[in-house]
């Protein structure tokens, strides 16, 4: 059976785009510059001119390197071996090329494996097969490479079209090597959905210091050429970020001056800073409460209640008598806490209370037990802080968490803590401690006063609506003029009032602040307040997202 032949194989723009599947005379491919939006496209077997045409119009900015496929040579292949062909008549050689898209891009990075893995006597017999051969490790870098490439230049291109972007960088240490990473996200503006990618995750070879950290990120925001477009960059509290950034950062009273940095012969200026909000109240749960449970009366208790936990969960982790005790009691095993994830203690500490026959565990373990006052402080502490976790998981949500999430998000936590108290009998002060979040978030919550914030909301629109020139209705931008009548020489003629005009940003914001609709996409109504929205909220309030690209 003779391999059907298309014009796709042979088009020097093909590595652009990714064959999905054939149908009748036409194909459907998927534009890997548009991602990270999937779009279909359709094209004949015989011509290549519809996907010619969207490069052309969609992605005139980008500068296209043609480059033939080193498959090519697989195009007049006879299908005689033993593998049929699929339903579809998709043909073999296009399996091939899948194999190696899968090898480029799925198992060495995905798997962080080493490149040379497709040298390996065993990976080569699980992909090779007749008419089927395993790339070499210089030719697997080389498309690595020109992977890479693309990517990039695809990301510019699509960043050179947005206005507000927000970065989130963090340092990370493993194998006793430092690692820089930076994360790019903004709201896509016709789906008003969060977008994010990754722009860096490199070794860091110097000391981590303030000045190496602004010159890291400099360099990254003038790589993919961000300029002015980053509204923020959100980093945790360590006080290498929070020195780089006051020395190198935004200065409200000197906007125009540019920092020197003498030791990298770089000038920069680094955008405004924000404070991981996340990192922010774990401070909270692990030094506040715990500074102030030890001024308390419940001093001994909390204290004499870590050292159990810590004690049953070292024995569990060491001993595989006691870990089988408490598989066989509780069904499941211990959370044992993670130094850097405050919720993990949380999650270990109400593991710990999920087990119900603690005293027969503790008792087949050789532990000491928990007495009934202290398994009482227990609960109490896991129901106070539990809306404190709810609170973290809402602000790490990478897709769906805006920064206009947060003010209102604290006020409830602050408004949970206050219901509490008056359940409590043992840990009554403890919501006291998370209360103390108002010292923490000073500058955002004495904003709350509503004529503050409406009067905030009218300036920024205002102020876009200048900027970008949004066109309003017609009937907004007329101006309220009283007819004056034409005969002067009228006894009863009075001077009419100078016409004034009608606030046109302040009536919209009006009418999206009291409109029923709460969905998000009623701001498409407004057209300053969607832009508002798109400036203030491309800032995420936790730097999580860039802690995943390290795990």
């Amino acid at each position: 059976i003779t391999i059907e032949k298309i014009a796709f194989d042979s088009w020097k723009y093909k590595h652009y785009f990714e064959l999905k599947k054939m149908h009748g005379k036409n194909i459907t491919v998927i534009c890997l510059l548009c991602k990270p939006k999937m779009c279909e496209y359709s094209t004949g077997k015989n011509s290549t001119w519809n996907l010619k045409k969207h490069l052309d119009n969609i992605h005139k900015t980008t500068k296209l390197v043609a480059r033939l496929d080193t498959q090519q040579s697989l195009k007049r292949l006879r299908c005689d071996e033993d593998i049929p062909l699929a339903a579809n008549k998709v043909p073999l050689y296009v399996y091939t090329i899948c194999i190696q898209n899968a090898i480029i891009c799925g198992h060495p990075i995905l798997t962080i494996q080493p490149l040379d893995i497709v040298s390996q006597p065993s990976f080569k017999q699980l992909v090779e097969g007749p008419n089927r051969k395993v790339m070499s490790r210089k030719t697997l870098t080389n498309h690595i490479d020109a992977t890479c490439r693309t990517v990039r230049t695809t990301i510019i291109a699509c960043l050179a079209n947005m206005k507000s972007i927000c970065t989130t960088a963090d340092i990370w240490t493993a194998h006793k090597k430092s690692f820089f990473g930076m994360m790019c996200h903004w709201i896509d503006p016709t789906l008003l959905q969060r977008v994010s990618t990754a722009l860096a995750c490199s070794r860091i070879h110097e000391k981590r210091t303030f000045d190496v950290i602004a010159s890291l990120v400099g360099e990254v925001h003038t790589r993919f050429s961000l300029g002015d477009k980053v509204v923020r960059t959100v980093t945790d509290n360590r006080s290498n970020f929070m020195k780089a950034f006051k020395e190198y950062g935004f200065q409200e009273e000197d906007e125009e001056t540019a920092e020197v940095d003498h030791k990298f012969g770089l000038i920069f200026q680094l955008p405004k800073h924000q404070r991981c909000a996340a990192h922010t109240l774990s401070l909270i749960a692990a030094y506040d409460i715990y500074q102030h449970l030890s001024c308390t009366s419940t001093s001994a208790v909390y204290h004499l209640l870590i050292a159990k936990c810590s004690a049953l969960w070292n024995k569990a982790s060491r001993s595989c008598k006691a870990y089988e005790v408490i598989e066989d009691n509780a069904n499941r095993k211990l959370i044992v806490p993670c130094v850097t994830r405050w919720n993990s203690f949380y999650n270990a500490v109400e593991r710990v209370m999920s087990i119900e026959p603690l005293s027969i565990t503790c008792d087949e373990m050789g532990m000491v037990k928990f007495k009934i006052h202290e398994i009482a402080f227990l609960k109490e502490y896991c129901k106070v802080l539990k809306p404190l976790v709810m609170t973290l998981d809402i602000l790490q949500e990478e897709g769906k968490c805006y920064y206009g999430y947060l003010l209102p998000t604290l006020l409830k936590l602050m408004d949970h803590l206050q219901h509490l108290k008056a359940d409590l009998k043992v840990a009554t002060s403890l919501p006291d401690a998370i209360i103390s979040i108002h010292e923490r978030f000073t500058l955002l919550l004495d904003s709350t006063e509503d004529k503050h914030a409406k009067m905030v909301i009218n300036e920024e629109a205002r102020e876009i609506s200048s900027e970008v020139g949004t066109t309003l209705p017609l009937q907004q931008q007329e101006l309220a003029v009283v007819c004056v009548d034409s005969y002067c020489d009228n006894f009863f003629d009075y001077q009419q009032p100078a016409p004034q005009a009608v606030d046109a940003v302040a009536d919209e914001v009006n009418k999206f602040l009291s409109d029923s609709n709460i969905s998000l996409a009623c701001v498409s109504k407004y057209p300053n307040v969607r832009e508002v929205f798109l400036k203030y909220n491309a800032t995420i309030p936790s730097n999580a997202p860039v802690e995943r690209l390290f795990s």
